[in-house]
């Protein structure tokens, strides 16, 4: 065999050269294949992005409403059915120290006016034989 010498054999050219200034200017050659005019791009969310601020904000109005009616609502009344459960219930309360609470505007709201015509009581007086029990109530 012969001895091969690496820098003594002739050397066989490649078929690729490069040319000059070809990565200088590569940058400008892709910029001007491009195309310039880009599509644009619209978000998978874009056309449900009013829908949903709606509904957030419906969110926030259905929440918000109870919070303001129970924090700022201003009630110094007490209910009928918890006033009258506690006078029920306590047996320190008497039947004077009730009346002697009321207003003139409360006994005018307590007063009932009932428009029975003479003709009326004597009817239901002369149909019924027992007038003992009506003068008796």
């Amino acid at each position: 065999m012969k001895t091969f010498k690496l820098d003594n054999e002739p050397k066989i050219q490649t078929g690729f050269t490069v040319p000059e200034n070809y990565f200088e200017d590569f940058s400008t050659k892709m910029m001007q294949q491009l195309p310039e005019n880009e599509p644009k791009m619209i978000s998978f969310f874009a056309r449900k992005k009013t829908w949903m601020y709606a509904a957030a904000a419906i969110l926030v109005l259905a929440l918000s409403i109870p919070i303001y009616n129970n924090y700022f609502s201003n009630t110094s009344e007490i209910d009928s059915a918890t006033l009258e459960n506690y006078i029920t219930y306590q047996s320190t309360v008497s039947d004077t120290d009730l009346v002697n609470l009321l207003d003139e505007q409360d006994i005018q709201k307590m007063s009932v006016d009932l428009d029975i015509e003479d003709i009326t009581i004597e009817n239901e007086l002369s149909q019924n034989k027992n007038l003992e029990q009506y003068l008796l109530n």
